[in-house]
């Protein structure tokens, strides 16, 4: 889903950063990133930018796809995608060197088509060049991502009678997942997290077998795509009463999720935002059991780049849409993560994700 402005807009970003670079040309090979150029929505294609020539190259499987999504892109059918015909076509650009995505080329396609182009044209490689671009959506983009939160969010709604003594992590993944692809309309975004008891310590553990016992903490966490767009949330809830040390660990966990939000602001950095519900966890002595960042950007990825860490040094800005997870995971009581889809604004973070965030005993 690329509108036309969108698409060009984003093809001007991308020249100008080679502009900046003193690069010629560009060889886009991550997927995501040719979606996000081009609006090509199939599974393998390049795109190639040169100085008089914007090329679309994909298999045959993909030629009339291509020709209805990848408008005002030069179209060029490849017979087997080989480094040798990606090559030639970069030879086409006539361009002295062309840059290309270090982190997803692996070094035996490197050496392929270095050897392919040795004394025509060299290889420059780019760190993040399309990824730094894709932080800041475009209205477009953050409506599409807007529809996968409310999709989430029913979502929530719809599992959360169904949490009860005897009913297993796989059985409640499988009905959150039919939910969202049945009722919705939408693709899942990744494999869903569903995780109950002491399980809930596991901060990426893997729906099983296991089943909800009486005052057991159960932590979902998933996401839906609209439009190639995603959405991210994560709930804890208790299936029982809590007890008084399951609401001492909630309760923090909520205060540094309401205090990290406060300061998704422009111009503050990822790692400032981290800091804030980090220092609240571990003032209160939960430090050593919250490992992971606060957060990361979403879009067409679910995880669309960095954005809040220890290390992040992202500066936000207005239209970057990040995720805001803070957790607390004690092996002999479980876990909490609570976790909000929000965009940055002029004025502050609008959160999109709808559904409660208190404690909620079921």
């Amino acid at each position: 889903m690329t509108a036309p402005e969108d698409r060009q807009a984003r093809l001007a970003s991308v020249r100008a950063r080679l502009d900046e670079l003193g690069l010629p040309a560009l060889l886009v090979t991550d997927i995501t990133n040719v979606c996000w150029l081009s609006g090509f929505t199939g599974s393998s294609g390049y795109v190639l930018l040169g100085p008089n020539r914007t090329i679309f190259a994909t298999d045959s499987r993909y030629t009339e796809q291509a020709r209805s999504e990848c408008l005002g892109f030069e179209l060029v059918t490849l017979e087997t995608s080989g480094p040798d015909e990606v090559a030639g076509l970069l030879k086409g650009l006539r361009a002295d060197c062309v840059g290309f995505e270090a982190s997803r080329v692996s070094v035996h396609l490197h050496r392929l088509i270095s050897e392919a182009l040795r004394g025509v044209t060299t290889l420059e490689p780019t760190v993040d060049l399309i990824d730094q671009l894709r932080l800041v959506k475009s209205a477009l983009e953050i409506r599409a991502i807007e529809a996968a939160c409310a999709v989430a969010d029913r979502a929530v709604a719809h599992v959360l009678p169904q949490l009860r003594p005897g009913v297993s992590e796989r059985d409640l993944m499988l009905e959150l997942e039919w939910f969202v692809r049945r009722t919705c309309g939408a693709e899942v975004a990744f494999p869903s997290i569903v995780l109950t008891g002491a399980r809930t310590a596991l901060p990426h553990g893997r729906p099983g077998q296991q089943k909800i016992a009486p005052g057991d903490f159960v932590l979902f966490d998933f996401g839906a795509r609209v439009d190639g767009y995603c959405s991210d949330i994560t709930r804890t809830f208790v299936v029982g009463r809590a007890t008084d040390e399951q609401r001492r660990v909630y309760r923090v966990v909520h205060e540094a999720l309401e205090r990290s939000i406060a300061a998704v602001l422009p111009s503050a950095a990822g790692k400032d935002v981290d800091a804030v519900a980090r220092d609240h966890i571990g003032a209160a002595g939960y430090g050593a059991y919250f490992g992971h960042g606060l957060g990361h950007s979403i879009g067409l990825a679910v995880h669309d780049g960095p954005t809040l860490g220890k290390r992040s040094a992202t500066v936000l800005a207005p239209g970057m849409v990040t995720t805001v997870e803070p957790g607390i995971y004690l092996p002999h009581l479980g876990g909490v993560r609570i976790e909000q889809d929000l965009v940055v604004e002029r004025e502050g973070p609008r959160v999109l994700t709808q559904a409660s965030t208190e404690l909620t005993e079921l």
